[in-house]
């Protein structure tokens, strides 16, 4: 029996309630698993192992609830109730103040002192090169001088800030978070407020309107590419699976080239062959290097 339809990575979309990730079983990162729910049963998890891991590449844990039920016979399958998942609307599209990124917008993180002080000369970069890229892609900085990558469409409505922690060595610290989760625990945005992602870059898309469009994985890896290849308009998806047909919509009738980290060449060829309206191709330059490789990392020499 396929139980992959009845069975669904708990989400808005599915459930109609905020998503509620978890610790992850087998890497033990918090709040990064999601778990599968029964749509034939009020939406309720299969079990706390049941899911799949944000971090695809470094844990890629995805455990199905065909594969539970066929590893655990004791656990037998509930028989399907008139209690189906009746997802409620989602809350509207609220944008932020854009005067968060207003006053964000500072270079006194640690991820531009490793892009000024590391990236820039390696490449042969300009300061004022570099600091025309952070003021074009409106780069922002917390008080901890963690670094915030903002989301803005070609409407110059902020969707939302993704907060990353870099080291000066330019690697992740392992934390990162978004804008609105500490607004909503101060009363600024309303409980139920959702995030409604768009591309990282996309609100230079209208200031560029003939550009060749090329999408990575990385707001690192756009930025840095940006400095490198001007010439192009390089955007990113903030993950391996943030590449929706949601997100895409606003390429319509632009020629893009997508570079995917290696190993997941097919994934996105699969994502993007759900779109219509897209001239793209999908690069497969990555698939010759390790696991888990970026344009950055080539670039860089890492």
């Amino acid at each position: 029996m396929n139980t992959d339809y009845r069975y669904k990575l708990e989400t808005p979309r599915v459930t109609g309630r905020r998503q509620q990730k978890t610790t992850c079983p087998n890497c033990g990162k918090r709040k990064c698993f999601v778990r599968y729910v029964d749509t034939h049963n009020g939406c309720q998890y299969v079990a706390d192992t049941v899911g799949k891991c944000d971090h695809q590449h470094s844990c890629g844990y995805h455990y199905k609830p065909s594969e539970y039920y066929h590893d655990n016979q004791w656990a037998t399958e509930p028989k399907a109730s008139e209690t189906h998942c009746a997802p409620i609307p989602l809350p509207p599209f609220q944008p932020l103040p854009m005067e968060y990124v207003q006053r964000s917008h500072s270079p006194q993180s640690i991820f531009w002192q490793w892009m000024a002080g590391t990236v820039a000369p390696k490449l042969g970069l300009s300061q004022e090169r570099l600091q025309q890229i952070y003021d074009d892609y409106l780069v922002g900085a917390t008080q901890k001088e963690d670094v915030i990558f903002w989301q803005i469409d070609e409407q110059q409505q902020v969707h939302g800030g993704h907060i990353m922690q870099y080291r000066i060595d330019g690697h992740r610290n392992g934390f990162q978070g978004w804008t609105h989760t500490p607004l909503i625990r101060a009363g600024l945005l309303p409980p139920d407020w959702m995030l409604y992602q768009c591309l990282f870059g996309q609100h230079l898309l209208s200031q560029r309107p003939n550009a060749h469009l090329c999408i990575v994985e990385s707001e690192k890896t756009a930025l840095i590419m940006a400095a490198h290849q001007p010439e192009y308009l390089w955007l990113a998806t903030a993950g391996s699976g943030g590449l929706t047909p949601e997100k895409v919509q606003c390429l319509q009738g632009r020629r893009v080239t997508l570079f995917p980290d290696s190993g997941c060449y097919e994934k996105w060829s699969r994502q993007m062959q759900l779109t219509q309206g897209i001239d793209y191709n999908v690069s497969q330059q990555l698939e010759a290097y390790p696991a888990n490789t970026d344009l950055c990392d080539v670039l860089l020499g890492e």
